[in-house]
């Protein structure tokens, strides 16, 4: 497929193939007990960015633009924390429906070989897996490839932003050199100041609130009563350590229910 083709053809077919991949991982997930991302968008790499990429790595003239480039279709997950990106992970969801290219995954994150890029993001390329690429519905789709992006509501908002400052500015020699390098470095200054201290402050927030429920349910549980009818110290001892840890710190008055708790 050259570019000319993509324009003409490809560009439509991509994007139903990136809605489908959406609407597979959609489903998934809303069968599942996963946490729900705050959105899950879809797109077809626009004409003009496929040019300049290609352009960028000389290959504008490929007459295999689709061996080129992996991210034709591409899919972006995002959740609002990294604990429930790892639980997304942990489950395997992608793995069970999709083929994965495992040389094409891309975990990005800022370190020396990068130049402390601060993109944050886990890229997998996937592709239909044969059963389901068999079928009529999806038989246009066959070997044809996903990029799946997934990262944080907070990374992706930085990433957006970044990418539309400085891959759309184009450099004229001499003009804004040192005016664009410092708003690059303003953008990194805003993930590490403001966007990186954030996001654990979420992730501590969520956590607490875990607990709380965790801490409500055994309390709707009457732990107290299971104390009594508990049948071994082992139990016992389970009770009481979610009582400390779980239901205790939750009380907002608890010297006034010590008489409730000192007989059990």
């Amino acid at each position: 497929m050259k570019i000319e083709d993509y324009e003409r053809e490809f560009y439509f077919r991509y994007e139903e193939f990136a809605q489908t991949v959406r609407l597979i991982l959609q489903k998934a997930i809303e069968a599942s007990d996963l946490p729900r991302p705050q959105s899950i968008q879809h797109r077809a790499k626009s004409l003009s960015s496929l040019k300049d990429r290609l352009e960028e790595s000389g290959k504008l003239a490929s007459e295999n633009i689709e061996t080129e480039r992996r991210d034709l279709a591409g899919v972006r997950l995002i959740f609002y924390t990294n604990t429930d990106i790892e639980r997304f992970l942990t489950s395997r969801l992608i793995f069970e429906n999709f083929e994965i290219e495992r040389d094409a995954t891309r975990i990005h994150h800022p370190t020396r070989e990068n130049e402390q890029r601060r993109y944050s993001a886990i890229h997998y390329t996937v592709r239909l897996k044969e059963d389901r690429a068999r079928l009529p519905e999806y038989s246009k789709f066959q070997g044809m490839r996903c990029e799946i992006q997934i990262q944080t509501i907070l990374n992706h908002a930085w990433s957006e932003t970044s990418h539309d400052i400085a891959y759309k500015h184009k450099p004229r020699e001499g003009f804004g050199t040192k005016a664009m390098e410092s708003i690059k470095n303003r953008l990194d200054r805003i993930m590490d100041k403001y966007l990186l201290p954030a996001g654990y402050e979420f992730q501590r927030v969520q956590n607490d609130y875990e607990r709380l429920q965790q801490g409500k349910e055994l309390f709707d549980q009457n732990v107290l009563g299971a104390l009594e009818t508990a049948e071994d110290n082992n139990e016992r001892y389970e009770l009481l350590t979610s009582l400390k840890d779980q239901v205790l710190p939750n009380y907002d008055d608890v010297p006034a229910i010590y008489a409730d708790l000192i007989a059990p």
